[in-house]
């Protein structure tokens, strides 16, 4: 049994072959193909279901949304994307759906959130590969029961924000959100970057949002680089057998976490040192390396258009300093039409807020937390 084991976590590991197993065990390939069957099988319900543990209530959700928090991203549960996964064998009948998307290979498409420690906290079952985020979002139970308010509804959080007179008020949501990138449907509960915009809290907020979206980019890189079956193709006969080999390695990928305690809760920040406080006037240039890059990237000059050919001076459009807005007159909207006295008494659901007014909010509770040298980037 010990070796048969083995031989399974050769197979999705190392991308061996079934002859491989067999040369170095001394079993037969097919009893290791009749062993791996079974063993995805326990690995894509038992396993799974024991090791990703899908937040449903605010205090499973706590531990996951304290790392955004430092990051001044309060609310924000973690962050989703799509990956495709070679499929060898596809089936004759299925294989014009699996064709496309990002390979000229039959891929299957998965759409996977997970914290900022990498922890996965869910995946949708696969997809045939042309499926975009798209689709593969309203797939999804976890972000789709957010949307639809069966998930994560206790949870409340706030907002810093500005009401006429220019004073920062406390603005108060419930609910949850993502962070993704631009693919997705315009929903208020997944937040993408701006595309295309001028404006310096906008473009410092993005490129923020980019750099903690990274989080499950690296679980891909993570889980294709210790399961190699993953990246080298599935050579399995079936779509199904593809979805479990995927699941069995998500809940191998929290088991191991958890075993080499990289899932625990990450404390304290980044220590206070002595490129803090004047964060945004430091030159950067002759600094030791203890500088994140991503806190480093928010300082320097985020417009390549850094140039004058007016010849009237420095315009908005070129950035210099931070600049904090004494008033932001975008309050008027579906879920703000009562007067300003009232904005931080109202608790509010990111739900029934439109994406583009939530994704406002967030860019000014981001810009006062940064005016005000608030914040961190997470490490352990």
């Amino acid at each position: 049994m010990k070796l048969l084991l083995l031989g399974s976590l050769r197979y999705l590991g190392r991308g061996w072959t079934f002859d491989d197993i067999e040369e170095c065990t001394a079993v037969s390939a097919d009893v290791h193909r009749c062993f791996l069957h079974k063993f995805i099988d326990f690995g894509s319900n038992v396993l799974y279901d024991d090791y990703v543990l899908t937040p449903v209530r605010l205090p499973e959700a706590r531990s996951n949304m304290m790392e955004y928090a430092q990051a001044s991203f309060p609310g924000c549960i973690g962050s989703s994307d799509c990956t495709h996964i070679v499929t060898d064998r596809c089936q004759y009948n299925l294989k014009n759906n699996h064709l496309g998307g990002k390979s000229s290979l039959t891929t299957r498409t998965f759409n996977l959130t997970c914290n900022h420690r990498r922890r996965i906290l869910h995946s949708t079952q696969g997809g045939p590969g042309r499926w975009n985020d798209m689709t593969m979002v309203r797939l999804d139970r976890f972000i789709s029961g957010i949307q639809d308010g069966s998930v994560l509804e206790d949870v409340s959080f706030k907002l810093l924000g500005y009401d006429q007179e220019g004073k920062v008020i406390d603005l108060k949501y419930k609910g949850v959100y993502v962070i993704v990138d631009n693919g997705y449907l315009d929903w208020s509960c997944t937040v993408p970057p701006f595309g295309v915009t001028n404006d310096i809290d906008e473009i410092r907020w993005s490129r923020w949002v980019e750099s903690m979206r990274k989080d499950v980019e690296c679980t891909f890189g993570i889980l294709k680089g210790r399961w190699r079956i993953l990246k080298a193709g599935i050579r399995l006969h079936g779509v199904d057998v593809v979805d479990k080999v995927w699941l069995t390695c998500c809940a191998l990928h929290n088991w191991l976490l958890d075993n080499d305690g990289l899932s625990k809760e990450w404390e304290g920040g980044v220590c206070m040192s002595d490129w803090e406080g004047t964060l945004g006037d430091l030159e950067f240039d002759g600094v030791d390396e203890r500088i994140p890059n991503a806190l480093a990237r928010l300082s320097r000059n985020l417009d390549p258009r850094n140039y004058d050919s007016s010849g009237m001076g420095p315009g908005p459009d070129v950035v210099g300093e931070i600049t904090v807005a004494a008033t932001l007159p975008w309050y008027e909207s579906n879920n703000d039409d009562e007067p300003e006295n009232c904005l931080s008494s109202r608790l509010r659901n990111v739900r029934h807020t439109s994406l583009s007014v939530f994704r406002r909010r967030l860019v000014e509770h981001f810009q006062i937390m940064f005016s005000r040298n608030e914040v961190v980037w997470p490490k352990k």
